[in-house]
């Protein structure tokens, strides 16, 4: 996975429907709406619908939108397509959308527009709607991919390569947390050095509620342009990542926003069972890693902005990194509970 060159064709809200017609992806003569659905600091994202139909194009941008410089490669758009294709035969019927077209010169493929109805996880836990059940069946399912794609030869040769993973979160993530805080350095690199080694199942590398739609039957997950051959915990962490960054962002929530992280880590173990002994122990670890990241690497989480909040991601994530750590999620959970009752205490 080396291509950095920018794309032939560059998809805009004028362009899409277009590009999409003379491929005969959509009927030819009938009138479209193109749509910028944003997609994020990494891709553009186009709905097209016309009468009777909708898709979702999406292709990768060469330069994602943050100010610091960031390469990452173009062929991930491949990665996300192929994906996609996998989980949607290993995952209950209408958890990922359907790819309904794949242009990998052009970095582009289309796929199903998401069923009315639903609403994205990440927007009801900003409003501080706190549905515990959601979590549930977002930690039933993560253990479901992870326990399915590990009992698969192939998906190991389909998601073997670490590129995205080094491109897409090492590099921007941890390195550059490390790099910004010398004293952590050393605990940050080893974990490092541990991601790259577990090779155990399918990763998504961004299992998180803005990439979850919720509808009162099922769940459906988004984004896998970071999906790897991996560790188990990554996943977990990343999810459970946000949602301690909501409890910092809302002390006074802070109780409900931990009691859905832990509702989501419960839902996992008993799912998946000790099928990956060491993903706990490695979540916390990886959890401090990723908070600290989100705060002081390449993408920034933009609802966390006060510098005293800042502050307390921060220690959040030197005691999660420093020796004698806790190693059980409830442990974590507690000592966040403890630090955002101070800090809510003082606000």
């Amino acid at each position: 996975m080396n291509s950095l060159r920018s794309s032939v064709v560059e998809l805009t809200e004028s362009t899409t429907a277009g590009y999409l017609q003379e491929r005969g992806v959509i009927p030819r003569g009938v009138p479209t709406m193109g749509e910028s659905l944003g997609g994020g600091i990494s891709n553009r994202v186009i709905r097209v619908t016309w009468d009777g139909g909708c898709l979702v194009a999406k292709q990768p941008l060469p330069r994602l939108r943050v100010e610091a410089d960031w390469a990452f490669s173009l062929d991930r758009a491949e990665v996300e397509e192929r994906c996609m294709r996998y989980l949607g035969h290993i995952l209950p019927p209408g958890s990922v959308p359907k790819v309904l077209y794949s242009d990998r010169t052009d970095h582009v493929f289309a796929m199903t527009c998401a069923p009315g109805g639903g609403e994205v996880w990440k927007d009801a836990l900003l409003r501080g709607e706190i549905d515990e059940s959601t979590a549930v069946r977002a930690g039933s399912l993560l253990a479901l991919l992870h326990c399915r794609a590990a009992d698969d030869p192939q998906a190991r040769e389909y998601f073997d390569d670490q590129a995205v993973l080094v491109q897409g979160r090492i590099d921007p993530y941890h390195r550059t947390a490390s790099t910004r805080h010398p004293a952590l350095a050393q605990a940050i690199d080893e974990e490092v050095a541990r991601l790259l080694a577990t090779r155990e199942s399918l990763v998504l590398g961004d299992y998180s509620p803005k990439n979850v739609i919720v509808y009162a039957d099922r769940l459906l997950i988004l984004d896998f342009e970071v999906a790897h051959w991996g560790d188990p915990a990554f996943d977990t962490a990343f999810c459970l990542t946000h949602l301690v960054l909501k409890a910092c962002r809302l002390p006074k929530l802070a109780d409900a926003y931990l009691a859905v992280a832990a509702a989501f880590w419960n839902a996992y173990w008993e799912a998946g069972g000790s099928r990956f002994d060491a993903v706990e122990r490695h979540t916390v670890t990886e959890l401090g890693c990723l908070l600290l990241a989100r705060i002081d690497g390449k993408s920034a989480i933009e609802y966390i902005s006060d510098e005293s909040r800042k502050g307390l991601v921060r220690a959040l994530a030197v005691e999660f990194l420093a020796a004698g750590s806790p190693t059980s999620i409830s442990d974590a959970l507690t000592i966040a509970e403890g630090r955002i009752a101070g800090i809510g205490a003082a606000s």
